[in-house]
């Protein structure tokens, strides 16, 4: 039976950490700082963040520096959203797991692990810090929560950057294992992460992996006729694959716009059999005008089901995008790595509580209209009403504005 959420954020973050283990300060400084988090206009940073809370600046500082015994459990509250979610029957348990990086511009001559990563807005290499981040993806309405982020450490002694990828998804799988009832379909990844040790690490957990091949992949056809009466090992292998003729390919199915193809062959870096998904984009008069190779690590999986768990990757984009644009994951000035981490899980377990609420509101993800804009200019309205009601000693009566036919709460919403 599904359980009910509360209404309200604030009523949510506290059903939240109720599931989690915290010490009454930890609850009360998250308490203290999600209370405002989502209202307070400009950047979002440590300085502008103490003007509306209840505590100091260097009071929040002090809090997201900690990396001792007595910081933070973020993935612990990130997962206990999740959970929430679950239970309460807004996202279904089949969800897949997508892990992206995102660039963040950032300045200064003491930022931890400042370095040269890709930006993809800009196309090009940038001098910033890289944010890695895995989320939770709900395959039947493609509703997302982030469960794990972490900064990309650079230097020498650091490993590369697809080493510590696989060390984030191998920690983030262990821990996904006490979520109730969640039922992980796959990992999925853009094609920077379809390398060996991302495989390993995937397949060592018992899940499927689903990413895409460059177009020069090493892959080769699996021989299936009979074996002549020779001496020797029997023929394993029958020619390379070539995208430009997938004769030997089952057609799955085609439009006026797309062919998609698939087979399962061998692919010759990871020694292992996959399911290979190719994705012909047609012209107006038939002819092939690009493609795109699709692979799974389950041969046993459907070409459409490849197609639609790794397109639900997407999602994660979503999230950096309404991360930046409106909760301030740029505003970061701090420069540890654990506070410059902490900033970026009070903004996307932030982003997690305002998801849920949307959620209970539309009663589930089929109606949702999810707008964290909206959701912010509400909040900035409320916070503002209760400021001005403290004021004239009105407090009590700040319940009915959310009944006024007028709903001066929203206002400067946008319509739907």
């Amino acid at each position: 039976m599904n359980t009910p959420l509360p209404m309200g954020l604030m009523a949510i973050l506290q059903y939240v950490l109720s599931a989690v283990p915290l010490r009454k300060t930890q609850r009360n400084f998250l308490t203290v700082l999600f209370s405002v988090f989502l209202a307070v206009p400009g950047r979002l940073n440590v300085l502008n963040l103490s003007r509306y809370a209840a505590c100091s600046e260097s009071t929040i500082r002090r809090w997201l520096h900690r990396s001792d015994p007595g910081a933070i459990p973020w993935g612990a509250v990130h997962r206990a959203t999740v959970s929430t979610a679950i239970e309460s029957g807004l996202i279904s348990p089949l969800c897949v797991l997508a892990i992206d990086a995102s660039f963040h511009r950032k300045s200064g001559q003491h930022t931890a692990h400042l370095g040269s990563f890709w930006n993809g807005c800009a196309a090009r290499t940038e001098r910033g810090i890289e944010q890695s981040c895995c989320a939770l993806i709900d395959v039947q309405h493609r509703q997302a929560f982030t469960v794990d982020v972490r900064q990309t450490r650079t230097g020498s002694e650091a490993p590369s950057r697809l080493e510590q990828a696989a060390d984030q998804l191998d920690d983030v799988l262990l821990d996904l294992r006490t979520v109730p009832r969640l039922d992980l379909a796959a990992v999925v990844a853009d094609g920077n992460y379809a390398k060996e040790s991302m495989v390993e690490t995937v397949t060592g957990h018992g899940l499927p992996f689903i990413s895409r091949f460059p177009r020069n992949a090493n892959l080769k056809y699996l021989y299936t006729g009979e074996h002549p009466r020779r001496r020797g090992r029997p023929k394993k292998f029958d020619g390379r694959v070539d995208f430009s003729d997938l004769q030997r390919f089952d057609l799955v199915s085609e439009t006026s716009t797309e062919r998609v193809w698939t087979q399962v062959v061998w692919s010759v870096q990871w020694a292992r059999e996959v399911r290979a998904v190719v994705i012909q984009q047609v012209g107006k008069k038939g002819q092939v005008t690009g493609y795109a190779v699709l692979f799974s690590t389950a041969v046993t999986m459907p070409a459409h089901e490849v197609m639609a768990l790794y397109r639900s990757r997407f999602e994660i984009e979503l999230i950096f995008r309404d991360a930046k644009q409106f909760l301030g994951s740029q505003d970061v000035q701090l420069r540890s790595q654990p506070g410059i981490e902490a900033h970026w899980n009070v903004v996307l377990l932030t982003m997690n509580l305002c998801r849920l609420e949307a959620l209970r509101a539309a009663e589930g993800g089929q109606n949702l209209v999810f707008s964290l804009e909206d959701m912010k200019r509400r909040a900035y309205n409320a916070l503002l009403a209760q400021v001005i009601l403290s004021k004239l000693d009105l407090s009590a009566r700040f319940e009915e504005l959310e009944h006024l036919p007028s709903s001066p709460l929203n206002f400067g919403l946008k319509a739907a």
